[in-house]
């Protein structure tokens, strides 16, 4: 008799959702690909990242009786992929300088905490809907929270990279932090993407609108979450 199939679901922003990555396969299918070689089971993919959430739209899309809610309810492996779009209502500011603070980031401040009280409350519910059931639950971090690479520098300097991979850094300690206090793995994509020292450049893994993942950095970020169940199962 076959093996029953996995269900593979990914929750998100626009990261998940392969946005501007034109004909190419989502982390999300190529992980889905990963799990059912390694597991010898068939994998069902449900890809609900949708471009432009925040950890705020996450959570309302949880409520008991959404389908979204029913699809993470049947679902062995979770990826979670949120936080990013939670700092732009913040960005005008940093730009006019009146962000604060004596590395002129404060003004993200009221966004890490928001980020780290939601994302406690997705974990909570993503284990309430799965009622004490085997369930791998994968939390990647970012690269960084707003555009890298060479259209970043064109577009606001080199001060602008500088900044944004210190809040991204600090989203990411927001982001592992909730992943350990809810019992899920936390996946790094800053080294990754840009090595330990975050000085690689990661153009070549990015879209032409250096905000989003090409191909390439869509198969670099299945392979950390391959490595990562590999290491939690």
């Amino acid at each position: 008799m076959a093996a029953p199939s996995l269900r593979l679901t990914a929750l998100g922003d626009s990261i998940a959702a392969a946005t501007n990555c034109d004909d190419c396969e989502s982390f999300v299918a190529l992980f889905g690909v990963r799990i059912a070689a390694d597991r010898q089971r068939p994998v069902d993919v449900a890809n609900l990242g949708v471009p432009g959430w925040t950890s705020d739209d996450l959570l309302d899309s949880l409520d008991v009786d959404s389908d979204d809610a029913e699809t993470v309810r049947d679902s062995d492996v979770v990826t979670i992929t949120i936080g990013a779009n939670d700092f732009y209502s913040d960005l005008d500011t940093y730009f006019d300088g009146d962000c604060g603070g004596d590395d002129q980031l404060e003004c993200f401040d009221p966004g890490l905490d928001r980020l780290q009280t939601t994302l406690d409350t997705v974990l909570r519910r993503v284990a309430e809907l799965r009622d004490g059931r085997l369930t791998d639950v994968f939390v990647t971090g970012y690269w960084d929270v707003f555009p890298d690479g060479d259209v970043a520098e064109a577009l606001y300097g080199p001060q602008f990279l500088v900044d944004s991979a210190a809040l991204t850094r600090r989203a990411n300690d927001v982001i592992a932090a909730a992943a350990t206090r809810g019992h899920a793995t936390y996946v790094d994509l800053f080294d990754v993407f840009k090595g330990r020292t975050g000085s690689d450049d990661p153009t070549d893994l990015l879209a032409d609108d250096g905000d989003h993942p090409n191909q390439a950095g869509h198969r670099l970020i299945a392979d950390a979450l391959a490595a990562a169940a590999e290491t939690a199962s």
